[in-house]
């Protein structure tokens, strides 16, 4: 079972930043929204930690302090690591991290077994039933060095990796689909 994470926190949520967007929102980084009462992202850390995931690496560009309280949040478990530009760089010099981990955009939430599918020990893509990627990978840590894939592009692992077949995904990159969250979490996670 894959026992590592690591989820990538550093955009700017330029796709959100319209006039719909609403004050907080602005000021707050994509992954620390609020739905459903809760930071998005705490959604993912909960599930990876309750299957079993013992480290937790959140890669952070922007606004790096406000994401800091979720290390004490979840103990030694979760760590935010600065990033740069080269994301492939960053995670390929987390000495600590093991050879094949998951990897998840911190706007996504994949809606599906997570146990079964980090019960491997090789390289997967998450696929949503209508053919997109889900936000979500198993990924080699030796293919991102050699530049065979690379973090920032999910999509392009599916040419490389075998696809794992998914309920669905929620993700909030617009403001469509960070209501759709919202509702989801409401009505199916909290039953409201």
């Amino acid at each position: 079972m894959i026992e590592q994470a690591v989820i990538l926190c550093g955009g700017r949520a330029t796709r959100l930043n319209d006039s719909a967007r609403y004050k907080p929102a602005l000021e707050t980084p994509k992954p620390l929204l609020e739905v459903g009462g809760m930071p998005f992202v705490t959604y993912s850390i909960r599930w990876l930690l309750g299957i079993g995931v013992k480290k937790i690496y959140l890669l952070v560009l922007h606004k790096k302090d406000t994401f800091e309280y979720l290390e004490k949040l979840f103990d030694t478990k979760v760590t935010c690591i600065e990033s740069s530009h080269d994301v492939d760089n960053v995670v390929t010099s987390i000495n600590e991290l093991d050879v094949n981990f998951f990897l998840l955009n911190g706007d996504c939430y994949p809606i599906m077994d997570w146990r079964a599918f980090l019960d491997t020990s090789n390289p997967r893509v998450a696929v949503k039933p209508v053919g997109r990627d889900a936000g979500c990978a198993v990924v080699s840590k030796w293919d991102i060095r050699e530049s065979i894939v690379s973090v920032q592009n999910i999509a392009a692992m599916r040419s490389l990796y075998p696809e794992y077949i998914i309920e669905g995904g929620l993700h909030i990159g617009t403001q469509q689909g960070l209501q759709r969250a919202r509702v989801y979490m409401d009505t199916v996670v909290f039953g409201q």
